[in-house]
């Protein structure tokens, strides 16, 4: 089981948020006893879809808060994709509704089927599925509407994933290949200034790029985030680049210092010569609030 590397960043956590990083890391620990247990090991840890090295678990950072958040992959390879959703659904517990989705996946072939994940902040847990959505469609549901306004202001979205939270509320992730500045604006303004998106956007890379839209309703289907978010591989010459400019960035949004350090935890450890960052993204709210967010593979 190769878990070094997550002993290391979550001892790095530690430093800062003692409480939370233990509970969580036990949590992890639990998910984890599938991949453990898989009868091909060496296989498991380099084989998810979730991070660039096939590393089953992503570590994730928001400048908002200071929660320890993961995801993680909820079989070993052996476990076909289309049951990883109910086991997904039996980890999370009662608490997260995955029922009307699985419609969006029976009879499609799919690559990852459903991931797991962990949100731990000053003792309050909350869990979260991922699920891949293989059509490219939002199925229908109190969501419909505002997945097809979105579409409508920033044009040729492809809907890739769904997150379901457990408090009822729904993620929606699309791919948006062409986006301009008119289009994100537009975007943003559902949930509120669609300008201060675009600022931060332009502060992290400094022009549209492809990217993904992530769209989160409340449980009756209202627009309450938008962020905007890309693969950072794709945006920087290399992981420092993308550490300088998210660092950066996070100077012009409100932030706790706790969580400045937790992204500087997650982002340090030892050079591999790999990428650590993921998706790195901006987000709005319907609050007033804005933030910057990544994904990284713990080192």
């Amino acid at each position: 089981m190769s878990t070094a590397a997550l002993r290391r960043a979550f001892d790095r956590l530690r430093a800062s948020r003692a409480a939370d990083a233990d509970t969580a890391e036990h949590a992890l620990t639990d998910a984890l006893r599938p991949l453990a247990g898989s009868v091909w090991p060496e296989v498991a840890w380099r084989s998810s879809r979730l991070t660039g090295t096939g590393y089953p678990v992503e570590l994730a950072w928001a400048s908002r808060d200071a929660a320890v958040r993961w995801t993680c992959e909820v079989a070993g390879p052996e476990t076909p994709e289309a049951d990883r959703l109910r086991l997904a659904r039996r980890v999370a517990g009662s608490a997260v509704d995955a029922g009307p989705w699985l419609l969006a996946q029976r009879e499609h072939r799919l690559l990852w089927g459903a991931w797991l994940g962990w949100r731990q902040l000053d003792g309050v847990r909350h869990r979260k599925i991922y699920l891949e959505l293989p059509d490219g469609r939002v199925p229908a549901g109190p969501w419909s509407a505002a997945a097809a306004e979105l579409d409508s202001r920033v044009g040729g979205l492809t809907w890739r994933m769904a997150g379901l939270n457990d408090d009822g509320s729904v993620e929606l992730y699309a791919r948006a290949l062409d986006p301009t500045w008119t289009a994100l604006t537009s975007a943003a303004a559902l949930v509120g200034d669609g300008s201060r998106l675009v600022g931060l956007v332009g502060g992290l890379v400094g022009y549209p790029w492809p990217c993904g839209l992530s769209l989160v309703l409340a449980p009756a289907g209202t627009p309450v985030a938008l962020t905007c978010f890309a693969i950072a591989k794709t945006v920087w010459a290399c992981d420092a680049a993308a550490r300088a400019a998210v660092l950066r960035t996070t100077d012009t949004v409100d932030h706790p210092a706790a969580s400045r350090q937790l992204y500087a935890a997650l982002s340090a450890g030892p050079d591999d010569g790999r990428w650590r960052h993921g998706m790195v993204g901006a987000g709005v709210d319907s609050t007033g609030r804005a933030w910057l967010q990544a994904g990284l593979r713990p080192t």
